[in-house]
């Protein structure tokens, strides 16, 4: 149990619960346990209701060991007892805040039934929702960023212990599960501004298909809206989930579809073996030397692949048998044990198998009557989607709304709108006592948003108001480049050379036109190399005096632009300010965190400090180059912001520090990029010194010339 103090962050919070149901649960718990469960349950339902923007959303405590869930139909978040007492702060505090996004963004309502009832379909789509949800809350609420590796390094022991589960409930590891627990690994090195890096201990099945279909994944999960976004309208909500949706159902399902086939292939197998098993249990009236291998398949096989396939089942039985005297069997429907046979046998890990004795076992599967093959097709199913359940209940259930759980809400709402019209008179005097109580209710939310409001942004401060502001460019050119990006990563064939792997049919044809003979031909193509380069982006900020008052706040949102940006796309950045001396704000290889936001937020308030009296714009902007020089990035960007010409200190003046001098320097060597931007009317001087650059930007316009100008600098950097 954790020995943290335990004090209320927020008033008190009125919500209706299942008082009854609580009593009960809490009763498992000491007074003094008891007591500190309550009070960081009122903690996370303050939050909950903030993030999610609901305040009438139930917290109410799980069963312990139960986990973590939003109910879809009742929306109740449900949190798990033990957690409250054994985890941090840090991790229940983005645990709720997950929850509380969940409802906030996510939107299952206009998918088909018939498209949840698909295997693997729902693990799928929380593969690719929850860091959907993390993102949303990280990015519009920096404060709890940093608690992901908290909440989510953990998750990934729960891999090993899905894995452990397969592999005694099914025989084997599905390969949909596997392809589902890398896109949230990869999710999560994104975040952290890592490589994507497909582990290569994965089957190659899924590896191709995470190959095909990881640039797809990626782009879903940034697919939210933001804080502003969501506010103002739940129509926008459900554009960005159903763009999310079309994204997983077009593209990553048909190929994630393929390996739940292959799963399907497997688990059949299985139920062939299980079969097997249980005519072996009952004693079945054949003949000593066949065994429970049926003849057909028998005279396929070799006499190593029986014994191997003998032993296999030998040892399953045992298996089965000693679990029995052990207590540990399933029970029937009467509430007694099963039998080895009533249970069907016990899954044989097919890894144990040679793949050429599993290849003939499929291959008869497929010559057995199509009644049989029915028979194990349903078998196969059933026992797939009972693991898919209990894979989404245990791991990412915050999401799936399983079709039975879908098809009675659309019941009820069916029986709701079938009422007889006195029906409805009869519930409005049944409600008619909670009027008072509501109202009352009502008139306390107002105080609690204010109060949430001041807590949850008391750490963000200028930067985030920066950052509300200027969302709407920060989404778009963040979309705009990402599907640049996208483009530039495919594989695409030229024509033009004298050999290659495949032949231009419309080529040829003109060149037989003009008598080419063939070994004189160009029509041959080769794979082109993608066009994607990588960046590393250095930001310089004049921060002397003459930057104060609506300049330097300009300036300001305009780097957040900037900043936010890149973030989100990977790129390496670095942010830096000067006057006569050189502030970090966010150095290469630093992750946006919490802290890097928070420190950037004073950036605004250095043109107030006595060193703001002079602009060494020539040496800082050598101190920046020399740091970009040593990234090992192809294409290279200097970024200057500045308003004024250079007025050095007397610790960097001289010849050494003269701006032209330095930028001649810089740009003499080619490896860097440098484009100067004059900030504010009467700039002009910055075409004097720098071959590229961008003099007398408005200051209303300041953050959009920025976006206009990253975006150049990443479409069109051969013209540099």
């Amino acid at each position: 149990m954790s020995k943290e103090a335990i004090k209320p962050e927020t008033p008190e919070v009125l919500f209706y619960q299942d008082n009854q149901r609580e009593e009960k649960i809490l009763e498992q718990f000491s007074p003094e346990q008891a007591e500190t469960i309550k009070a960081k349950q009122k903690i996370l339902s303050s939050l909950a209701y903030f993030i999610g923007r609901d305040f009438s959303i139930p917290v109410e405590l799980n069963d312990p060991g139960a986990g973590w869930h939003w109910d879809f139909k009742a929306n109740i978040i449900r949190i798990d007892p033990k957690d409250l007492l054994e985890k941090p702060m840090d991790f229940l505090r983005f645990v709720i805040a997950h929850e509380g996004g969940h409802r906030r963004i996510s939107r299952t309502e206009f998918i088909p039934m018939q498209e949840w009832q698909e295997k693997g379909f729902s693990f799928l789509m929380n593969s690719i929702e929850d860091p959907r949800d993390n993102n949303f809350v990280a990015d519009n609420y920096p404060v709890f960023a940093d608690q992901m590796a908290v909440a989510y390094e953990p998750e990934f022991d729960i891999e090993e212990k899905s894995k452990d589960k397969a592999l005694g409930q099914l025989g084997y590891t599905p390969r949909f599960m596997q392809a589902g627990f890398e896109y949230i690994k990869q999710w999560y090195r994104q975040r952290q501004n890592q490589d994507q890096k497909i582990s290569p201990d994965l089957p190659p099945e899924v590896q191709a298909v995470l190959g095909k279909t990881l640039e797809s994944a990626s782009r879903s999960w940034w697919l939210y809206p933001a804080k502003a976004e969501a506010d103002e309208s739940e129509d926008t909500i459900k554009r960005y989930a159903q763009a999310s949706y079309r994204v997983n159902r077009e593209e990553i399902w048909p190929e994630f579809k393929k390996l739940v086939e292959q799963d399907l292939a497997d688990q059949k197998m299985e139920e062939f073996i299980k079969d097997m098993q249980k005519e072996q249990a009952e004693g079945s009236k054949k003949e000593p030397s066949t065994g429970s291998i049926p003849q057909e398949l028998k005279d396929k096989l070799t006499p190593e692949e029986v014994a191997d396939l003998e032993s296999a089942l030998d040892k399953a039985m045992s298996d089965q048998e000693a679990k029995g005297e052990a207590g540990e069997q399933k029970e029937s429907a009467s509430g007694e044990p099963k039998s080895p046979s009533e249970a069907g046998g016990r899954p044989i890990p097919l890894d144990s198998l040679p793949p050429e004795l599993k290849q003939k076992i499929k291959d008869f599967i497929e010559s057995l009557p199509e009644d049989q093959k029915k028979e194990l097709a349903e078998k196969a199913a059933k026992a797939l989607a009972d693991f898919e359940k209990e894979l989404n209940e245990e791991v990412a259930g915050k999401l799936a709304d399983s079709p039975e759980k879908k098809e009675a809400r659309e019941q009820e709402d069916r029986d709701n709108h079938a009422k007889e019209p006195g029906d409805e008179s009869v519930e409005e005097e049944k409600d008619g006592d909670k009027i008072e109580k509501e109202t009352a209710r009502k008139k306390s939310l107002s105080k609690l948003r204010s109060e949430l409001e001041r807590i949850m942004e008391k750490d963000q401060g200028a930067y985030e108001k920066a950052r509300r502001e200027v969302m709407p460019i920060v989404n778009k050119l963040t979309d705009e480049l990402r599907e640049i990006f996208r483009e530039r990563r495919k594989v695409k064939h030229e024509a033009g050379h004298k050999s290659g792997p495949k032949i231009s049919i419309v080529k040829r044809i003109r060149e037989i036109a003009k008598g080419i003979l063939p070994m004189e031909s160009r029509a041959w193509e080769k794979r082109e190399a993608p066009a994607e380069k990588d960046y590393a982006i250095s930001l310089l900020v004049d921060l002397s005096g003459s930057m104060r008052g609506e300049k330097i706040t300009e300036t300001f949102k305009a780097v957040v632009v900037l900043a936010e940006v890149l973030n989100k796309l990977s790129v390496m950045t670095e942010i830096l300010g000067f006057n006569d001396r050189l502030y970090e704000y966010q150095k290469f290889k630093e992750r946006l965190s919490p802290e890097i936001r928070s420190k950037m937020g004073t950036l605004a308030s250095e043109v107030q400090s006595p060193r703001a009296e002079w602009n060494d714009d020539g040496w800082a902007l050598g101190e920046a180059s020399a740091r970009l020089a040593q990234r090992r990035e192809r294409e290279k960007f200097l970024v200057v912001l500045s308003d004024g010409i250079p007025e050095p200190s007397s610790a960097h003046g001289g010849l050494a520090y003269d701006l032209s001098r330095v930028i001649e320097g810089i740009e003499k060597t080619g490896e860097q990029k440098l484009v100067g931007l004059g900030i504010g009317p009467n700039t002009d001087h910055v075409a004097g010194f720098y071959r590229h650059h961008l003099a007398n930007v408005g200051l209303a316009e300041m953050a959009s010339r920025l976006a206009d100008l990253l975006k150049e600098l990443i479409v069109d950097y051969d013209k540099f």
